[in-house]
């Protein structure tokens, strides 16, 4: 069944670094419309110097994906927008401004509308964007009416001018000079609004253009071959122009090819530069320049960090209209379903009426126009009202489609109208996740898997914040039991885990089936100076949230500081790059189902690192009863995955199941045997245990509980030992 669905890269998971690579002016956007057109009945792009958005309604966002892996491999900074409720939340969310990187920001409506306009034109805008993108636009705006969001945020053109204030020109005895003129004209209006100037240069591909802005603003237009000489008298450099463009580049620069580039920068006094554009207009390496002060999109967006804090007492308000959009868009969306059936009943009264009219016209004799016209209103007025109630009822209908017996086909029946033809799925399973870029990345990968099983089944994603979201991960179940609650709601069918995130006590009434083929185990090292573990300095400080991991590095390295980190991917690599970490470790699958692998210093071998229980392993969560659920999710079992889960998990609780101690175990299993390594150590590290068992697969569990008792044993003779020895010396 087609739904909305889309893909976004924009400021909040990617430098712009990333986004000036893949950001498309007006052409090209025009030709990733047509190549797109090409998969999906409806697509919409919105194309900005922060984001690239790709919306389009249709079955699945992997065609998306695809057209932006021609751009390289950068799936790791993308946003999948995966169902209808996701997509659109999303859109509306960035027209109010929430998404931008000024808060609240106005210019993101202009830019929706202007790339609805784009898609009118290239004919690529359908019935359903088309309602999508006016809700969205009306939705940017009722948030900026009915909250105060509006009236903190700042532009990019007060951005700017806090800039220029901020480096104490006076703007009297300043000289500008502005590269390209599209949207440099909110600046630059803003400037000339609030003060004098001592004069304006305007410079632009289009001579002709820069001369009509010039006129505008009371400045001089200059030739952008010839712009040396207004950047020797320039104070203050903004570079916009969208184009292919890198002025000032290291080529230019050198002494030997352009003496006047160099000239022109050190003449003046201090210069300030200015980085509208996406590609970057000036090279990052005039920060270098003593002479020059630069900034691009990404230092404003630091700049203004703390500016941008007051306005964030309205985003409460502005979600929650946000919010009331979005509930209302689904209710039309799923109302959409059903007009044809509408339509066919609606067309069916009014030949009947006609019909009936034809023979009540004849024995009324000589009726004049007015009396026509009256009872033509008169039984369009009674149709109206016969009708409604029925037709509320189909649209009442809609919102719950995915009934056993569905009540559509129902209405067909009574309708008379069994010729419409619409797609009702068989069935509907609603799949619980967490919000993470992980978990929805494997929640998408578990539901195209059931798909291929079930094609006439309709799966849509609820996402469900847990406590481990919000950085409580102390408690039982922190990435669980906001789930498991939901579930047993009736909020959602099933949950996707990872396997090693489900505590040991079970849910009376839900069951737990480890599913599919075990990823990779192995645990992985990123380290900033790119070297290996053995290769960093005594004292180097690892990141790690695992007691596990930390015990086992101890026995190779006992001269590192191991530190406790936690977060998500994202997190945890940014704390690293800025909190003073050398190196943190992650698991391997996690990357790998990112795209990010590459990123990995080191990969550590089970015989280095034994991982956590259940580590690679996807679980799905749903209630314990018979019926449909459980019969599809029981064919995505894996037997060696889910003997290696049961051996695995028996070992975990035979150590007192989620106590704090440093736990690991790794099961392979064949058809008939299964060998468990497995680690116990206490909190320190200092007293460490290995081992390894193999036997018949029949006995797993019984193997692994063995196996986790003589370890503790081992462990706890070795404490007994140096508490003795303390007590006589």
């Amino acid at each position: 069944m087609d739904k909305v669905i889309g893909v976004e890269l924009s400021h909040r998971f990617a430098p712009i670094a990333v986004r000036e690579r893949l950001a498309l002016n007006k052409e090209q956007t025009i030709a990733a419309l047509q190549e797109l057109k090409k998969t999906y009945e409806e697509v919409f792009i919105i194309s900005t110097c922060n984001r690239l958005s790709i919306y389009a309604f249709g079955k699945s966002h992997n065609e998306i994906l695809d057209y932006f892996d021609q751009f390289g491999n950068y799936r790791q900074f993308l946003s999948i927008l995966p169902d209808s409720e996701i997509a659109i939340r999303n859109l509306f969310s960035t027209a109010a401004g929430l998404e931008s990187q000024a808060i609240g920001e106005h210019q993101i409506t202009g830019q929706i509308r202007d790339a609805l306009d784009l898609g009118r034109e290239q004919k690529t805008i359908g019935p359903v964007l088309d309602e999508l993108i006016r809700q969205a636009i009306h939705t940017g705006k009722r948030v900026r009416l009915e909250t105060s969001i509006g009236k903190f945020s700042t532009s990019l053109a007060t951005v700017g001018f806090e800039l220029i204030n901020k480096h104490d020109f006076n703007l009297a005895e300043t000289t500008f000079l502005i590269i390209g003129t599209g949207n440099m004209a909110n600046l630059v209006n803003t400037v000339l609004d609030r003060t004098k100037i001592k004069k304006l240069f305007v410079a632009s591909h289009d001579i002709n253009r820069a001369q009509e802005m010039a006129n505008e603003w009371g400045g001089e237009a200059v030739d952008m071959e010839n712009m040396h000489t207004a950047l020797s008298e320039a104070n203050v450099i903004i570079g916009g122009t969208q184009g292919e463009i890198n002025l000032l580049h290291e080529e230019t620069m050198a002494e030997s090819k352009c003496p006047r580039a160099n000239f022109a920068l050190q003449a003046g006094g201090h210069k300030l530069f200015i980085d509208f554009g996406v590609p970057r207009n000036f090279n990052p390496s005039l920060k270098n320049d003593p002479n020059i002060s630069l900034y691009d999109l990404d230092d404003i967006k630091k700049i203004t960090y703390d500016g941008l804090l007051k306005r964030y007492d309205e985003i409460p308000q502005a979600k929650k209209l946000v919010n009331e959009e979005v509930d209302w868009f689904m209710i039309w969306l799923r109302n959409r379903k059903v007009a044809p059936v509408i339509e066919a009943y609606w067309n069916n009264m009014e030949e009947i009426k006609e019909e009936e009219l034809k023979w009540l016209l004849p024995k009324l004799g000589n009726v004049d126009e007015h009396t026509k016209e009256l009872l033509q209103r008169f039984t369009h007025r009674l149709l109206r009202k016969i009708s409604n109630p029925t037709i509320e009822g189909i649209k009442n209908i809609a919102q719950n489609i995915h009934e056993q017996d569905n009540p559509i086909n129902t209405a067909k029946k009574i309708l008379d109208i069994e010729g419409v033809d619409i797609f009702i799925p068989k069935k509907k399973i609603i799949v619980g996740t967490r919000g993470s870029k992980l978990a929805i990345t494997q929640t998408n990968w578990i539901i195209d898997q059931l798909k291929e099983i079930e094609s006439d089944y309709e799966f849509e994603i609820k996402i469900i914040r847990t406590s481990g979201d919000d950085g409580n991960i102390e408690v039982l179940g922190a990435f669980t039991s906001a789930l498991q609650r939901a579930m047993l709601a009736g909020e959602i069918d099933i949950a996707v885990h990872s396997f090693k995130d489900i505590p040991t006590e079970g849910v009376v009434g839900l069951r737990i089936i480890p599913v599919t083929e075990r990823k990779d185990v192995r645990d992985v090292l990123i380290s900033k100076s790119g070297q290996k573990l053995i290769d960093l300095p005594s004292g180097a400080v690892i990141g790690t949230g695992s007691l596990r991991r930390s015990a086992q590095l101890q026995q190779i390295r006992p001269d590192l500081e191991y530190k406790f980190i936690q977060g998500n991917v994202d997190g945890r690599i940014h704390k690293m790059e800025t909190e003073g970490y050398d190196a943190i470790i992650l698991a391997a699958t996690g990357l790998q189902k990112m795209n990010m692998i590459d990123i990995a210093t080191e990969i550590f071998e089970t015989e280095t690192m034994i991982p956590a229980v259940g580590q690679g392993i996807l679980s799905i969560e749903l209630i314990d009863k018979a019926g449909h659920i459980l019969e599809l999710v029981k064919k995505l079992k894996h037997e060696p995955t889910k003997a290696a889960a049961d051996a695995e998990r028996a070992f975990l609780i035979a150590l007192g199941g989620g106590c704090n101690m440093p736990i690991a175990a790794y099961a392979q299993a064949t058809e008939t045997e299964i060998t468990i390594e497995g680690v116990y150590a206490t909190e320190d590290g200092k007293h460490f245990e290995k081992g390894t068992v193999t036997g018949s697969i029949d006995d797993k569990k019984t193997l692994a509980r063995t196996l986790a008792l003589q370890l503790k044993a081992k462990v706890t003779e070795k404490q007994k030992a140096v508490l003795s020895d303390a007590t006589t010396s």
